[in-house]
């Protein structure tokens, strides 16, 4: 499945292609108890609804009759829906007239690309204006932003900007965080697809061909087979790379932590009980890692839901990994 934002940069790139105008309809500030948080968009043409949601129910209800009228004006807008009497809290949104013009067509398309080659970028909505922006490592597309505004890139999730040019709608847009599954056994075959589905990028990496050959993991961006104690010399991890370790024993997690714990990856997670994760620990200290490096990783992995297949658990990998992408507080596991 597409990442959302994927299909909704789809959606408004095909509209331009044939000449349609579009309305992106983005959530900019939302206050008390909302469906969804600010940032969350959708695309909405003649037809109807066409990617995206921003919540359901009444509200987008609403959005999508406001957005059919902005359609007919041809004029964006910002309106503000009161939840008081569902959600408990109201949202701000912003309905931004999208036209086929070749400067829209540029900035969509740069957007799509970006996405499509898991590159970072930033989305760059005027409040005052029929027009939007992308900001990328190559460049400014489809809006003129002063060198004063290069601070956009600065913006890691979304956020309003003033300026003497107006009101800004900074969105970061991305969806290149790559999940390194080091064990292709039972819970990695049930985890990639459901992280595939969630918008993460997997490659699955065993010490055995049976375990990673590339028809166990249709999903995943690649498989590879590798000892887990030459890991350094094959992977390039980056910041925002994550690296999961459900390998077959302690014997495999220690390799797996001593390479992870030497790399920047934000995030490290172990499956297992909370006492083979000490022996590892253990063997680690003895080779110079310090209990700050230890606390790095994440063990037992995965929520506590009370799991116990590996479906189960895989569901409860997959829910803490949404919440370190959402930068939200992780609850571990009590084990398995």
């Amino acid at each position: 499945m597409k990442d959302i934002i994927y299909e909704i940069a789809d959606a408004l790139w095909n509209d331009l292609q044939k000449e349609k105008n579009s309305i992106l309809v983005t959530l900019t500030s939302d206050k008390g108890s909302a469906p969804r948080s600010k940032g969350a968009c959708m695309v909405v043409d003649d037809a109807g609804l066409a990617a995206g949601t921003i919540g359901g129910g009444n509200m987008e209800f609403l959005a999508l009759q406001e957005a059919e009228e902005v359609l007919k004006q041809k004029k964006g807008k910002v309106s503000i829906f009161n939840l008081s009497g569902a959600c408990g809290g109201n949202v701000e949104v912003l309905f931004t007239f999208v036209a086929p013009t070749e400067r829209n067509k540029q900035a969509v398309h740069t957007m799509w690309r970006a996405i499509k080659d898991h590159k970072a970028g930033w989305l760059v909505l005027p409040f005052t204006a029929e027009r939007i922006g992308f900001v990328c490592t190559e460049g400014i597309a489809g809006i003129d932003i002063p060198v004063e505004k290069m601070e956009i890139t600065s913006v890691k999730g979304c956020d309003t900007i003033d300026t003497s040019e107006g009101t800004y709608y900074v969105m970061m847009i991305y969806n290149h965080i790559r999940v390194f599954i080091f064990g292709g056994g039972h819970v990695a075959q049930k985890l990639v697809p459901m992280l595939r589905f969630i918008g993460f990028r997997c490659i699955v990496t065993d010490d055995r061909p049976e375990f990673a050959a590339p028809e166990l993991f249709p999903d995943a961006e690649a498989c590879y087979v590798r000892d887990y104690n030459e890991l350094e010399k094959f992977y390039d991890i980056q910041p925002e790379d994550y690296i999961i370790s459900v390998t077959r024993g302690h014997e495999g997690d220690f390799e797996v932590e001593r390479f992870a714990l030497r790399t920047p990856a934000s995030y490290i997670g172990v499956i297992g009980s909370r006492t083979k994760h000490a022996m590892v620990a253990e063997k680690l200290k003895k080779i110079h890692f310090t209990d700050t490096d230890l606390a790095r990783v994440t063990a037992p992995i995965g929520l506590d839901i009370g799991s116990e297949t590996p479906a189960e658990i895989a569901v409860s990998i997959a829910g803490q990994l949404i919440e370190k992408r959402a930068g939200r507080t992780m609850h571990t596991m009590g084990g398995y």
